[in-house]
């Protein structure tokens, strides 16, 4: 068979990565563990780092990732795949992790609501900036500042690229919430690095 020229359609990895999810999904949902572990072996990099940006510790981050791992295989037959699977599991994760938090009584103090009312100016922002290691150290303590609400947020739109449907549904709330939460995540990240380009960083 000849190749035709003008076909030049690009196949999208990602849509081979679904397939072999719903695949696996359905040999997980007919009692097939090492399909789970399949599953759980593709996604739970991701999971574990999503949950570390918002328990902000190792162990707990691990501990929440087994607990989500063991809670979805146990519920298995309930994913109605309405979502990606990657999409459950994180949301999964996220109530883990933060079940974890109250259990260790350790809640990070919310920002103000009216944070981002005043956008900073910047100035100038050379690509080099935010490449360095010092910018990627303050945005890391930034987001740590944040509630985890705000950092969840965050994370899942703009640090693991989760789209804004993917990342809502994660998280349990409508698209709208979401992008709110996600908009006033990303006005408290940027009042929190506004300190750091204060201080000289940005010629």
């Amino acid at each position: 068979m000849e190749h035709d020229p003008e076909d030049t359609r690009i196949e999208d990895p990602r849509q081979d990565h679904e397939v072999d999810d719903e695949r696996l999904v359905t040999r997980a949902q007919a009692g097939d563990q090492r399909a789970f572990n399949q599953l759980a072996e593709r996604h739970s990099s991701m999971l574990r780092r999503v949950l570390f940006r918002i328990v902000k510790d190792c162990d707990a981050a691990w501990d929440a990732v087994q607990e989500a791992l063991i809670s979805a295989w146990r519920n298995i037959g309930r994913f109605e795949r309405r979502s990606k699977f990657s999409t459950w599991l994180t949301r999964i994760g996220i109530n883990e992790a933060y079940r974890g938090i109250r259990k260790r009584q350790h809640e990070t103090v919310a920002l103000d609501d009216l944070v981002g009312e005043r956008v900073p100016d910047w100035g100038a922002r050379p690509d080099e900036v935010f490449e360095s290691r010092e910018f990627l150290g303050a945005v890391s303590e930034g987001l740590d500042a944040l509630s985890e609400d705000y950092r969840t947020a965050v994370v899942l739109r703009d640090v693991e690229g989760l789209s804004t449907k993917e990342a809502a549904a994660a998280v349990g709330v409508e698209e709208r919430a979401f992008k709110s939460r996600l908009h006033r995540g990303r006005m408290a990240l940027r009042a929190e690095l506004d300190g750091y380009f204060a201080e000289g960083y940005v010629g």
